[in-house]
């Protein structure tokens, strides 16, 4: 369904450089820990304006704006502007500041990933009412989250999930990350492999009908990703006839590290296949 806009109360705009920096919050429509509903957020435009903006969504442990601050700026080089969401769980929305992971549990991995998911639903829908442009896009677990929520929406916008599957549950029991989950807490891995992928799985682009925006996506996937199965990219692609998918040489971290041209291109261009 179409999701409900938020209220988001912004403060201060800051100018750096070539680049308007506003920082905001709202209250979060999602289900999930008291001290992580207020949801912050901020925005990054080029200072000469433009109607197109991009919401960057959170990687695996990325808990400040720095990371994606650096996509933003290139994508404000090309005038787009980002938004930049802190993850539900994440940095000032940690549930318990002391503990070190705050994602602990498979329930509170599902639960982050719902309460992202409608944040960013809400997000697009209220930068669309106030007349922008808007894509999503975002790295690794961002770029899971940038799919779904494209493909949940029911009004265009420009999508590039960089470095993406289609799901957690290839990245989890397909890749690298399956050596750290403490299988024998979830009743040993046997046991648990296949019901862990079930549940995952439930948050896949593949069990969503594509969108008519789907067919404008462009997708960036590593040739050398340790994290990220090359079939993960490329089932994803399959689903969205007409999307285009780029391999760039490199792995997981270097994609992000030293292609940050090269994903905001693709954003830029998933702007113009969407919009024109």
């Amino acid at each position: 369904g179409d999701p409900d806009p938020v209220a988001i109360a912004w403060h201060g705009a800051q100018r750096t450089g070539p680049l308007l920096v506003r920082d905001g919050w709202f209250e979060s429509p999602a289900p999930q820990p008291e001290a992580s509903k207020r949801a912050a957020l901020r925005l990054i435009t080029p200072a000469g304006g433009g109607d197109r903006t991009c919401l960057l969504m959170a990687a695996w442990n990325d808990h400040t704006y720095a990371t994606r601050t650096r996509l933003a700026r290139a994508l404000a080089a090309r005038g787009i502007g980002s938004v930049v969401l802190h993850q539900p769980f994440y940095g000032p929305r940690r549930p318990d500041p002391a503990h070190g992971q705050p994602i602990r549990t498979v329930s509170d991995f599902m639960v982050m990933g719902r309460a992202a998911l409608d944040e960013g639903r809400s997000l697009l829908r209220t930068l669309g009412d106030e007349g922008h442009r808007v894509g999503v896009s975002g790295y690794s677990m961002g770029g899971n989250m940038a799919a779904l929520i494209a493909a949940t929406v029911p009004f265009p916008v420009a999508t590039a999930p960089l470095a993406a599957s289609h799901s957690p549950a290839p990245v989890y029991l397909d890749g690298v990350l399956r050596h750290g989950i403490a299988w024998e807490a979830l009743g040993g891995e046997e046991a648990a492999a296949g019901r862990l992928r079930r549940i995952m799985l439930t948050a896949s682009v593949l069990r969503l009908p594509p969108p008519p925006h789907a067919a404008a996506a462009v997708i960036v996937a590593a040739r050398s990703d340790g994290y990220v199965p090359r079939e993960a990219s490329d089932d994803l692609h399959r689903h969205w006839p007409g999307s285009v998918l780029r391999r760039v040489p490199g792995g997981h971290a270097t994609l992000l590290w030293f292609h940050t041209e090269t994903l905001a291109t693709a954003v830029a261009d998933a702007f113009l296949r969407t919009f024109g």
